[in-house]
């Protein structure tokens, strides 16, 4: 989303009710001075975010001031002329509302397992143990935020033979990793931690000029491959286990949404080289590039996604046709090809309205 869109929801659910409330209630003035405090506090921020200025951290902020009070104030000024007690009552519940999802429901962590059956799996990989993690946007929780501590226990706990993480590690810079690096390094599994890049890991907003953006993503890139994590960009690796083979293949971010853009994802290239017929599991950030590419032109028994945070209509910039996702969370099957779409972990705006985060277990078997 980019500025014009954080200045419109400013102007719209910010400075608007000040003034209706400032010239058309009966309000004494230092109500109607009132909600003009945090409509400056958040024209403040904007004005960071639009000047490029600790960017995370001025959108973090600007999110709680326009979900917690600009938008209440808004439901309260279309709501007044029938009942300023219902409006008012109203109000309180939008803003009691956003508060329990940004302070409650945004880090109450849920760990869920899946069994995903498959005909064509290797017997010796038969009840492999996959854990996926997804769109960690660590950005959303500040610095230093004991949550992801906890999201590390839980996939520890667990055990799993292997560990997939499929994209949005940070919001918009990469610094935004930097307190979490050491928590990190602790996720491992036999058969290793993989990674993908999501859109949000290209930082296309909050950098001053290209040549600063595309230098902070290979400093996120570094980090990434500091923890331990093996990336696939465009590539794939073969696993092995008691002389068996299945493939995991990886693809920077490919969508057929009009609204994201597409960064230099090549199936043909991650998938090239396989060996014919192998089971192959493939990480792909953006789900509706199963249905645009996956399903039509490859036999891959298993995709992983994310990207959605469990949202069926997210708010993708200002045209409507864009915000629909027509597999916004869970398992989706196609003949023999499955999808499987996590609502991840965190979300680029600091609270979630697709559900809890969880921590995905899947457990894969032979029917």
């Amino acid at each position: 989303m980019k500025f014009r869109a954080y200045a419109f929801f400013y102007l719209l659910f910010g400075v608007l009710p000040d003034i209706v409330i400032c010239l058309a209630t009966g309000w004494p003035l230092w109500g109607k001075i009132l909600p003009f405090l945090p409509t400056l506090v958040a024209g403040f921020y904007l004005w960071r975010i639009f000047r490029g200025i600790q960017y995370t951290e001025s959108l973090r902020v600007f999110s709680y001031l326009t979900f917690i009070f600009e938008f209440p104030e808004f439901i309260y000024i279309l709501l007044v002329a029938l009942s300023p007690t219902v409006a008012a009552i109203a109000g309180c519940a939008v803003s009691l509302f956003f508060a329990v999802m940004i302070f409650h429901v945004t880090t109450h962590l849920k760990t869920v397992e899946t069994p995903l059956p498959f005909r064509r799996l290797p017997r010796a990989f038969d009840g492999l143990r996959i854990c996926q993690l997804s769109d960690f946007h660590l950005g959303s929780f500040g610095k230093a935020n004991p949550y992801i501590k906890r999201i590390v226990d839980a996939v520890l706990a667990e055990k799993p033979d292997l560990i997939l993480f499929t994209g949005d590690l940070v919001n918009f810079d990469s610094h935004e990793a930097d307190g979490y690096l050491e928590e990190l390094k602790r996720l491992s599994a036999p058969l290793g931690v993989w990674a993908i890049r999501g859109n949000h890991d290209y930082l296309l907003h909050g950098h001053h000029n290209e040549t600063e953006r595309i230098a902070d993503t290979e400093r996120l890139l570094s980090l990434e491959r500091s923890l331990g994590w093996r990336l696939l960009l465009n590539e794939h690796a073969l696993l092995e286990k008691d002389g068996e083979k299945i493939a995991l293949a990886g693809v920077e971010n490919i969508s057929s949404n009009a609204y994201f853009r597409q960064m230099g994802g090549d199936l043909k290239k991650a998938l090239e080289g396989l060996p014919e017929g192998i089971f192959t599991i493939l990480l792909s950030h953006d789900p509706t590039h199963w249905d645009a590419e996956v399903v039509p032109e490859t036999d891959i028994d298993l995709t992983l996604s994310g990207h959605t945070h469990g949202l069926k209509y997210k708010l993708a910039g200002l045209n409507p046709k864009t915000w629909k996702f027509p597999h916004p969370e869970g398992v989706y099957t196609h003949g023999e090809q499955t999808l499987h779409v996590s609502p991840g972990l965190g979300s680029a705006f600091a609270f979630r309205l697709g559900g809890y985060p969880s921590v995905d277990l899947l457990k894969l078997t032979i029917p």
